[in-house]
């Protein structure tokens, strides 16, 4: 059982999960996105021909009682589900609370209660964030998560409440939590589905005349941990087919991480044009782009520049450790920018989506 279809991730896991695994996908998609979700099914049957006839669309909503599914259908997954993937949520640094709550915290907790019924559940696997770190600061254990953290927004605080609600099932449930760290495009093809975190610089990069000189928005040299979604993809199929995964959480991250400064550096040099001349404080730039007019001329939304000035080191003993021998590490973000930014040249329009989605991706 899948959430959170047909989201970017969720279409190309199950892909990936369709080549890996056997047996019958059952696909929980909000009715309004039923049609996207059919046309997504077939396309992964193009690449992957063994899938035809191993999906199944359930119209379900995760906001509603009983996940808006007939007992019928509630019967038949408890009777068949052996491993359910988790992805949904609403992804938006701006979301009001009501809405994140109801969707990433309560529609984790129906989920959960569904699962419970799965007599023959072998994983829950759940899709958290390394931001339910919050606030904190330095060096940030996978097996950490209540540390007496603030959060800077109702998605980091969202998302901490549905993974604490998935830990106090351990007991009952085999569960594995995942936390990405920030998301970007493909490593090989730069292909994205939302533009958000770098993606804000970028387009601003790519739009501001050559003559305007660029200037730092903060003088941090906090690591920034950006990670490809193929990686990302490679990792979970990898990670969810060692037993030894659950009862574990793992950061998916890069262990090595560039400072902002540094990804900054490079999306110049991607873009063709001179590095940062000068540099505004933090206390400056925030209180200026919290400012309508400023926002929607740079395209860099207030609520992001904490995550570029955020002295955080995510720990990946534990990925590390499933990970060695399989072949999949994360490429170095140096690598990764200049293949994003010319994808982004071809591509313009995606900085012209709404950067708040549905709560499918």
């Amino acid at each position: 059982m899948v959430t959170g279809f047909p989201g970017f991730i969720a279409s190309r896991l199950l892909a990936r999960l369709a080549d890996q695994e056997r047996g019958c996908f059952h696909l929980l998609v909000e009715p309004r996105f039923a049609k996207a979700a059919e046309d997504a099914c077939r396309q992964i049957e193009g690449a992957v021909p063994s899938f035809r006839n191993r999906w199944r669309i359930l119209p379900g909503d995760l906001a509603r009682s009983g996940l808006a599914l007939s007992d019928g259908d509630r019967s038949d997954l408890a009777r068949r589900v052996t491993r359910v993937w988790h992805l949904a949520a609403v992804y938006d640094l701006a979301v009001e609370e009501r809405l994140a709550r109801e969707v990433n915290v309560e529609g984790t907790r129906r989920l959960l209660d569904l699962c419970e019924g799965m007599h023959g559940l072998e994983a829950f696997f759940h899709i958290s964030t390394c931001y339910v770190a919050g606030d904190r600061t330095g060096r940030i254990l996978e097996s950490d998560l209540d540390c007496g953290q603030r959060f800077k927004n109702h998605y980091e605080s969202t998302k901490y409440g549905a993974e604490a609600e998935v830990r106090s099932r351990s007991d009952r449930l085999p569960v594995v939590v995942f936390r990405p760290a920030i998301v970007v495009g493909d490593s090989n093809t730069g292909e994205t589905a939302k533009a958000d975190g770098p993606y804000f610089m970028m387009g601003l990069l790519l739009r501001l005349p050559h003559w305007v000189p660029m200037v730092r928005p903060g003088a941090s040299r906090a690591p920034v941990n950006l990670v490809p979604v193929d990686f990302l993809v490679e990792a979970l199929a990898a990670l969810s087919a060692d037993p030894r995964a659950v009862g574990r959480t793992f950061h998916l991250a890069d262990p090595n991480p560039l400072s902002a400064r540094e990804i900054l550096d490079i999306l110049c040099d991607a873009v063709g044009r001179k590095r940062p001349v000068a540099t505004a404080p933090r206390a400056l730039a925030v209180p200026l782009l919290r400012l309508g007019p400023v926002q929607r001329r740079s395209g860099i939304p207030a609520q992001a520049l904490p995550y570029f000035d955020h002295p955080a080191e995510f720990d990946v003993a534990n990925t590390m450790d499933l990970l060695r021998g399989t072949g999949v590490s994360c490429p170095s973000a140096a690598d990764v920018l200049p293949v994003l930014v010319a994808w982004a040249r071809e591509h313009k329009e995606i900085f012209k989506r709404p950067t708040r989605l549905p709560p499918n991706d």
